[in-house]
């Protein structure tokens, strides 16, 4: 048993804990305990309260301290679950650190995208998957393949509407300390935006210049910046 922190990452809207792949493999190599989860509003039709009840079953299969990652919208879960006791430290990652009483979709002005396709209470990334593609590759860094944002516009399943309309009630960033990690290339969650969240929340902003994913893009850049936070939560 160590007090050294425990680390659970939690994925954005369309997308699994896959995504966190290569990051938690190079966490581990350097000693931390990490894992990421599957939300369940994924894929299916449940709500934003059903993601915070998983995160919350995560934290208290770990033992504490943890430090909290969301992703894009894994902030609403992480905001909504993060005053768990064994929560140490919230990181928000281009993510939405919503307040209370505010939605994804509320704080996009009160309507989801257009290029986001609203079917059978289930949001789509684009209408078919040329559209889904073509967002994908448009926050891949010059020079990126285009067969690498095919591959990954194939890994994407459809959002609950549920979630992105679900309402926080608790408000973790008010009751933990927190970071929060601006993707200054994003072209899904504009920098200005990302700033505006943090800001409110009261953290420190560390910046990465990536797009809207930066444990795919840079890996190794990204859990840098998980260990150096982590860093300064060891006893």
């Amino acid at each position: 048993m160590t007090d050294r922190p425990r680390i659970l990452l939690v994925h954005g809207a369309w997308v699994g804990a896959w995504e966190f792949a290569d990051a938690i493999a190079l966490l581990r190599e350097g000693g931390w305990e990490a894992e990421a989860l599957d939300l369940p509003s994924t894929g299916s039709t449940a709500g934003m309260d059903a993601d915070a009840a998983a995160v919350t079953a995560a934290l208290d299969a770990m033992p504490g301290p943890v430090i909290l990652v969301g992703h894009s919208y894994g902030g609403v879960p992480i905001t909504q679950a993060g005053d768990h006791p064994a929560v140490q430290h919230l990181v928000y990652v281009a993510a939405f650190a919503l307040d209370a009483g505010e939605s994804v979709q509320s704080s996009l002005g009160g309507a989801l995208p257009e290029l986001w396709h609203v079917e059978g209470g289930q949001v789509f990334l684009g209408p078919d998957r040329a559209a889904r593609i073509a967002m994908v590759s448009a926050d891949f860094p010059p020079g990126t393949p285009p067969e690498a944002a095919e591959q990954l516009a194939e890994l994407f399943r459809p959002q609950s509407l549920a979630s992105l309309q679900g309402e926080a009630s608790r408000v973790a960033w008010k009751r933990k300390p927190a970071t929060y990690v601006l993707t200054e290339n994003d072209v899904l969650v504009p920098p200005p935006f990302q700033e505006l969240l943090a800001t409110r929340a009261g953290a420190e902003i560390v910046r990465v210049p990536t797009g809207h994913a930066p444990f795919q893009e840079d890996p190794t850049g990204f859990v840098a910046v998980i260990e150096a936070i982590a860093a300064t939560q060891e006893p």
